[in-house]
Parts: structure tokens; sequence; C-alpha cells
């Protein structure tokens, strides 16, 4: 089993997919193995496997459905104990996959929000205020997403908060991790 599955999404992370892979593959080189990059497609782009390829990523084609029920099914046929939902837009932070890993090894958390740039308290209340979804990434323990029952898969864009909603109803414990 791995240690963690990184989940992408080809319709959200749209035309910055071939940056995000390239620096996802740096971030993982060096690394032991266990950990597996996923990419979830819905879109049918005959782009994607000669990509996916490039950079060793598992495509995992899936129905035309809200990313909720997008990342459900990659979860699914996914084999990591943490489960890793990176912001599709923003840049990725250098270091966040070695306090995941951490974490991980530790068992120090349920669930990790990770910024993805630096903000300060002002723009962080701004986004709860607007309601806007984080832009963050989310790394959630299998077992809590499990007990939880997954992604609402009616959900598109809400579908990430929501489930971190949802987990902190349930007293996962979370850790926000802000610089």
């Amino acid at each position: 089993m791995f240690a963690c599955s990184i989940f992408l999404d080809a319709r959200s992370t749209g035309t910055s997919l071939p940056r995000r892979l390239a620096a996802l593959q740096r971030l993982l080189r060096g690394r032991d193995g266990r950990i597996e990059l996923l990419l979830v497609d819905d879109t049918a782009d005959p782009r994607l496997p000669r990509l996916a390829n490039r950079f060793g990523v598992r495509l995992l084609p899936c129905a035309d459905e809200p990313l909720g029920g997008r990342l459900n099914a990659a979860v699914a046929r996914s084999q990591g104990t943490v489960l890793i939902f990176p912001a599709p837009t923003l840049p990725i932070p250098t270091d966040w996959l070695a306090v995941v890993v951490d974490g991980v090894e530790h068992r120090a958390w349920d669930v990790m929000v990770l910024p993805s740039g630096s903000r300060g308290p002002a723009t962080r209340l701004w986004q709860w205020l607007r309601r806007a979804p984080p832009a963050d990434t989310l790394c959630v323990v299998r077992e809590w997403f499990d007990r939880i029952g997954g992604f609402d898969p009616s959900l598109d864009t809400r579908a990430l908060p929501e489930l971190l909603e949802r987990l902190r109803a349930c007293q996962a414990r979370v850790h926000s991790r802000f610089r």
C-alpha cells in the first residue's frame, strides 16, 4: 500500500496541468516510491494519456460528473493511506510533501490544510467572508475520508470545502499550517 495518493483533476487544473505535473515530478524525485500520483479525467482529451505516461502518472478516466463524484471515484481506485488534493491552480509549496510525510509517520493529525501561498489574516478573513473555496492543499487520512462517506458527489467547486467542514464537525484533528 502507498503512504500517500496525490490527486489532480484534469478539468479543474486546466492548462496548468503540464506545469503542475512537472513540479510534482520534481518533488517526488528521490522519494522511496510510496507515493502514487493520479490524474482524474472526465474530459476524454486525447493528449492526456501521453502526458500521463510522460510524467509517470496513473490516468483515471471517469464519468462527466461534478468534482465530488469524480474524486470519490478516483479515491476508490487509489491505495494511499493519506489522500492529498493539491490546490488546482496556485503554485505548490516546495516543503509541503515533507510536512505531510512527517505528519503521516507521527500520526499528528487526521486532516491537514496547507496554504498554497503566503497569506495574512486579512486575506484569510476576506476569503472566508466571500465564502470562496479554499485555494489550499487538503490532506486527509483515508480512515476519516471513509468514515464520513467521502465527498458529496453532487458538489463541484464546494466539494473540498464541504468535506473539510464535515471533518471539523466530526471532531477530526484538523491542522492548518499557515506561514
